[in-house]
């Protein structure tokens, strides 16, 4: 997928649950506190991007590294399956939960966190951002804050993306989104195909691609301390926490 601005990123996924996290305007800050441990607890998916109403959404690629391309019904059609990365982290300024879109740049940045910083959830942190609104060239510097002290990340959920930012399709949901434009509306009793599994026959011939209707999702809301929250799936189990480290360096 190609990279998205700030002030685009509304037209992926917007509603009552977790937020992005943004800094709109040079010199602007956050505390926060990342949610996780390792690389390997960073979400990552293979999707296709699709344009539902007004919204562009994240749709899962059903196809493995090694699965043929009739596999997914989007790679077969010649839509693109690009990997997003998502940074999870709790921001100590409104107390809520925030979700992140970034490069492997930045997770190589958040590499070296992690190599002084362990457990890196335990360390309270403060993201700058260096570029005016809409610059395409704006970075991000990270800096370790002493003496502030942690939220514990036990109390506090996961959100799930998948079913909410990215969109989780059946086999025949793509193929009638590639032949109508748009999803069906209502797939509770149709099976569906993990990734895999066989791909059933494809069409001879592609149908012409219209422009979809509306299927927004509404996302899963987030819990933070002292809020109250509506009933929900339980979350992803966490990792024991382990004591954290101090530092001063700035990244």
């Amino acid at each position: 997928m190609a990279r998205v601005s700030y002030e685009d990123s509304e037209k992926y996924f917007s509603g009552s649950g977790s937020d992005w996290f943004q800094l709109k305007n040079d010199g602007d800050v956050a505390r926060v506190q990342f949610m996780l441990n390792s690389i390997d607890d960073i979400p990552i998916f293979s999707t296709h991007r699709v344009k539902i109403g007004d919204k562009e959404r994240y749709v899962d690629c059903l196809r493995n590294p090694h699965d043929p391309i009739d596999a997914c019904p989007f790679c077969a059609e010649g839509m693109p399956a690009k990997a997003v990365r998502f940074i999870i982290m709790y921001q100590h300024d409104d107390n809520k939960v925030k979700i992140w879109e970034r490069g492997r740049q930045f997770i190589s940045k958040l590499q070296g966190l992690i190599n002084r910083y362990n457990p890196l959830e335990e360390k309270v942190f403060e993201v700058e951002r260096h570029g005016k609104a809409g610059d395409t060239g704006t970075k991000y510097e990270i800096y370790p804050l002493d003496g502030v002290e942690p939220v514990n990340m036990d109390e506090i959920e996961v959100p799930e993306l998948e079913g909410t930012l990215i969109l989780q399709k059946t086999f025949e949901e793509m193929e009638e989104f590639l032949e109508t434009g748009s999803f069906p509306s209502d797939k509770d009793d149709a099976p569906v195909r993990r990734r895999g599994a066989e791909a059933p026959a494809r069409r001879t011939s592609a149908p012409a691609r219209r422009t979809p209707a509306s299927d927004d999702v509404a996302p899963r809301r987030r819990p933070a301390p002292e809020q109250t929250q509506e009933e929900e799936p339980a979350p992803r189990s966490r990792a024991s926490r382990r004591g954290g480290a101090n530092g001063s360096e700035v990244f």
